[in-house]
């Protein structure tokens, strides 16, 4: 896997929006007014797991910068995010304007996106519980990434599952059907998953 270069996280800003919002507001230094953190809310819940996941990551990697040195577990949520934005962002890029991936190719995509959005929700809430200024935009948007790395993290347990699941269930239909009557007998809209994920948005 190549590593990702200054240009690659230049274009994942551009791409995923949400990591720019984030170090203008750090930047400001003002604490971050209700109407900004719904729009940071609502562009979050708008993508995908696997896209979420980058978005968190490079947004807290932003907000642990600030705070190396000061608390020590910021270097340690800054060498997660390190992690996670070189080992998906390479196929992120390169598959940015693929069609929506399902089945297979879709469980290897999310496979581990659970565990590495639930890592950096517990690094952000010990660095939030660090921060004392509580006006501190840090403090705010350590909040609402924890937030939505968790209720990400909900999405792609289920989708997962559903795979899993259904998997299952034609392996079970192999061994009590003939190829022709299971295909014979299937019906459309049977193997829906209720929350389809792209491989970009």
């Amino acid at each position: 896997m190549s590593a990702v270069t200054k240009e690659d996280v230049a274009r994942l800003h551009a791409y995923l929006v949400v990591p720019v919002a984030v170090s203008e507001a750090l930047c400001s230094g003002a604490p971050l007014e209700g109407e900004a953190q719904y729009g940071l809310h609502v562009a979050l819940s708008e993508i995908d797991p696997d896209s979420a996941l980058l978005a968190i990551a490079l947004s807290a990697y932003r907000i642990a910068q600030d705070f190396t040195g000061q608390i020590p577990v910021a270097s340690a949520l800054k060498m997660e995010a390190d992690k996670i934005i070189q080992d998906y962002a390479p196929d992120w890029l390169a598959h940015y304007h693929d069609h929506p991936v399902m089945g297979d190719d879709l469980y290897d995509l999310l496979c581990h996106v659970p565990e590495d959005l639930e890592s950096l929700a517990d690094l952000l809430e010990s660095l939030q519980a660090s921060i004392r200024d509580t006006l501190d935009p840090a403090h705010t948007l350590c909040a609402v990434l924890a937030i939505q790395a968790r209720a990400h993290m909900e999405i792609a347990d289920y989708v997962i599952n559903e795979l899993e699941n259904d998997n299952l269930g034609l392996d079970e239909d192999r061994d009590t059907f003939n190829a022709p009557t299971l295909f014979a007998q299937e019906e459309p809209g049977s193997n829906i998953i209720l929350f389809p994920v792209h491989r970009r948005r």
